[in-house]
C-alpha cells in the first residue's frame, strides 16, 4: 500500500536519503520488530526505530521497572512497578503516533529482532533463537562508553562467530545512547535493503571511534548448518 499523505509529510527528509525512497519507507512501515532485553541501548534504539517509521514494535521484557533499571530516559517515576515491556511500548507510542507498539505475545510473527541484552550471555541466547527461527537480527552490546553492534542477516555468520571478548567496562548511559542509535540504524538498513556491503558485519566503538569489519564463520559453528547453505560467505 502506498504511503499516506501524513506519512509522506512525516518522513519527507528521510525519503530523500540515498537508498531510501517510498519503497524503503513502505518496507519499514510493514516491518514487525521484536525488541528484546532491557539493556541501556533499548531506549535510544526504540526512539529511533519509532521515529524512522517502523510500523510495529513488540517488546519482550517481562521484568518490572525498578529505580536502578537500565532503560534510560524512556522510563520515569510513574513507570516504577510496571512491566518494563509495557512501559517501553508506551514510550514508543509517545515517540511516534504512527507506530503500533505492544507487548510481544505468543504466536506473534516478527520480521526481525533487535537484541538489547543486559549481558553478552543473554544476547547470545536470544540471537541463537533468532538464528534458528531464520529471522534477521541486530545485537547491541554496551561496553563502557562504547560497545558493539552486530548485524546478522539470515544465513550469515552468527552472533557467536562475530563476538570477541570486550574490555568488560560497566555500561554507561553514553555507551547506551551510542550503541542503541547505531543498532537502530543497522536494523533499518537491513529492513530496507539499503545496507552497504558487507551486510553481515560488526561495528565496534571504542573511545568514539568506530571500527567496521565483516563477520566470518568460525569453523565448526552450528550456524554452518542447512539454513546457511549457499547464503553466507
Amino acid at each position: 500500500m502506498a504511503l499516506t499523505d501524513a506519512e509522506v509529510a512525516r518522513y519527507a527528509r528521510q525519503l530523500l536519503l540515498p537508498g531510501m525512497g517510498e519503497a524503503a519507507q513502505e518496507a519499514l512501515r510493514d516491518a514487525r520488530i521484536r525488541v528484546t532485553g532491557g539493556g541501556l541501548s533499548v531506549a535510544p534504539a526504540t526512539y529511533y526505530l519509532a521515529a524512522a517509521g517502523v510500523g510495529t514494535l513488540w517488546f519482550d521484557d517481562p521484568d518490572e521497572v525498578k529505580p536502578e533499571a537500565g532503560a534510560g530516559f524512556a522510563l520515569g517515576p510513574d513507570d516504577l512497578g510496571r512491566p518494563r515491556g509495557a512501559a517501553l511500548a508506551g514510550f514508543a507510542r509517545w515517540a511516534s503516533g504512527l507506530v503500533t507498539a505492544d507487548l510481544f505475545r505468543p504466536g506473534s510473527r516478527p520480521t526481525a529482532l533487535l537484541v538489547c541484552g543486559s549481558s553478552p550471555d543473554v544476547s547470545r541466547a536470544i540471537a541463537d533463537e533468532a538464528r534458528l527461527l531464520q529471522l534477521p537480527h541486530v545485537v547491541a552490546d554496551v561496553d563502557g562508553q562504547g560497545g558493539a553492534v552486530t548485524s546478522v542477516p539470515v544465513g550469515s555468520p552468527c552472533y557467536s562467530c562475530a563476538t570477541r571478548p570486550g574490555l568488560g567496562g560497566a555500561p554507561t548511559a553514553d555507551g547506551g545512547a551510542t550503541v542503541g542509535s547505531l543498532a537502530a540504524l543497522e536494523l533499518i538498513l537491513l529492513l530496507t535493503g539499503a545496507s552497504q556491503e558487507p551486510r553481515a558485519r560488526r561495528i565496534e566503538v571504542f573511545r568514539g571511534t568506530p571500527l567496521v569489519r565483516a563477520t566470518a564463520r568460525q569453523p565448526g559453528c552450528a550456524c554452518a548448518g542447512p539454513v546457511a547453505a549457499g547464503l553466507a560467505p
